[in-house]
């Protein structure tokens, strides 16, 4: 008793001091319970459950043999990854409290971001790094959407995770017609039907080359309408997802067998009628006839292409206008077909095509300059770069003089000569501002409202940016 205040310290002060004395307890077993999941020397997690990565702590938490560890590599001034961020975020509070994923991201725009032996072309870019097999990373390569980033790590990690998905779709159409709509909700009936080979046609209603297929598209239903054992559908790959489905370009054509639904893509370059029947009458299950000619499935020949096809072939009528875009960074291979060197490198421009598919600011192609005199070549194979530009390009190009055509040279080469398209200086210079003013990086929604950046009404969920090097940055 404290006889001058009249106060009792024995009874309620001791009441207090044992509950600050727990919540003081409590607090300090779940920051150590927190920081216990984590490897050691990991930074902390954000509140979104996310990990940011330099290439000083890379090794702590990635090769950690207790996670499966997921890195996105970003660049602030990415339009792609602005319009990522979000959904990254998403991703990081589906894990957050799992014990076995850590969610990362690394600014591959930084001399820290970058990583020895991991090579990327564009951002974003996401790697998943399993637990059993850290030497060896794991892409994703589809639609950057929650329910599909989430799904394709249920079906890679190597631990186990315990999380639900959801996924969108389009209500069930209320019209028919020749062309059949396909929306999530559907698709397995109407897809999968092992009594039909459906053809479908995945759209995205922005991309430009999808809505030049729309009247072939019809045209091809309208004639193969009254084929009992053929369904030519449709299905918006921007509104509708699918367990397992993974698309990686607009339009993408895949005809799913009858009996065991079997996949066939399309990969012609040819988008005619014509083109798209031959296909389907060589690769359908069920044999039919051709109501406009009468031709029974099956008897169609296929055409063996002899070199690397799956790169776009340039002539002369398109040499010029290909690579006097302005607005890309395009570059060439030019071989002859008898060339011994021209065919050893015919593997690498495939993969170096499919690498930058999804970059919008670079273009891939080849042209037979034995065949086509346009770009006057004499030695084979040559390499060319002509960069992006405000102005007329100059016709003569950059020539790779490397000693190796290796895939990774062949990058190297590209990315310290190719250059920003326009709305990614903006963005740079928006950020270079804001830096010098002490301010937090500005939002997608500051850089259209103060900085005047209109953003292109396109589809965020695919393509990618450049990451750009300058000679002083190892790779």
């Amino acid at each position: 008793i404290n006889a001058e205040y009249g106060v009792t310290t024995t009874g309620s002060m001791r009441s207090v001091l044992f509950s600050v004395l727990y919540l003081v307890t409590c607090f300090l077993i779940s920051v150590v319970i927190v920081e216990g999941n984590l490897p050691p020397g990991s930074p902390p997690q954000d509140e979104d459950g996310i990990i940011t990565l330099t290439n000083q702590n890379w090794d702590a938490v990635v090769n950690s043999a207790e996670h499966d560890v997921v890195v996105n590599f970003f660049s602030p001034t990415c339009i792609y990854c602005i319009r990522f961020e979000p959904i990254w975020k998403e991703v990081g509070k589906h894990f957050k409290d799992e014990d076995t994923v850590l969610i990362t991201k690394v600014d591959a725009s930084r001399a820290d971001g970058l990583i020895p032996g991991i090579d990327i072309a564009g951002v974003p870019t996401v790697l998943l790094f399993r637990a059993i097999d850290k030497g060896r990373s794991i892409m994703y390569s589809d639609q950057r959407s929650t329910s599909l980033i989430v799904e394709w790590l249920l079906e890679n990690a190597h631990l186990p995770i315990d999380v639900e998905i959801s996924y969108k779709s389009l209500p069930l159409p209320t019209q028919s017609g020749p062309v059949t709509e396909v929306v999530g909700l559907n698709f397995k009936s109407i897809v999968l039907n092992p009594d039909k080979d459906v053809f479908v046609n995945f759209y995205a209603p922005w991309c430009p080359f999808s809505n030049m297929l729309q009247p072939t598209w019809r045209a091809l239903a309208d004639r193969l309408k009254d084929v009992p054992t053929v369904t030519i559908a449709q299905f918006d790959g921007t509104q509708n997802e699918v367990p397992g489905l993974h698309l990686h370009a607009y339009p993408t054509m895949i005809l799913y067998r009858a009996g065991d639904n079997q996949q066939r893509q399309y990969r012609g370059f040819s988008r005619t009628e014509e083109s798209l029947l031959e296909f389907l009458q060589t690769e359908s299950l069920i044999a039919f006839v051709d109501p406009a000619t009468g031709k029974m499935s099956h008897e169609v020949e296929t055409v063996v292409k002899d070199h690397a096809l799956d790169v776009p072939e340039l002539t002369d009528d398109l040499y010029e206008v290909s690579v006097q875009k302005k607005d890309k960074n395009v570059v060439v291979l030019f071989y002859a077909p008898w060339c011994e060197h021209s065919q050893e490198l015919f593997g690498t421009w495939e993969e170096l095509y499919r690498d930058y598919l999804s970059i919008t600011s670079v273009s891939i192609y080849q042209i037979d300059a034995t065949k086509y005199k346009k770009p006057n070549i004499a030695i084979y194979p040559t390499i060319k770069i002509f960069p992006s530009t405000q102005s007329a390009k100059n016709m003569e190009g950059i020539t790779f003089k490397g000693k190796e055509t290796t895939l990774r040279n062949i990058k190297e080469f590209i990315q310290l000569n190719a250059v920003r398209t326009e709305i990614e200086v903006k963005i740079q210079e928006a950020h270079e501002e804001s830096v010098k003013r002490g301010l937090p990086l500005p939002t997608e929604h500051e850089l259209e409202a103060k900085h005047g950046i209109d953003f292109p009404k396109i589809d965020y969920s695919v393509g990618q940016s450049m990451i750009y090097r300058t000679p002083k940055e190892e790779l």
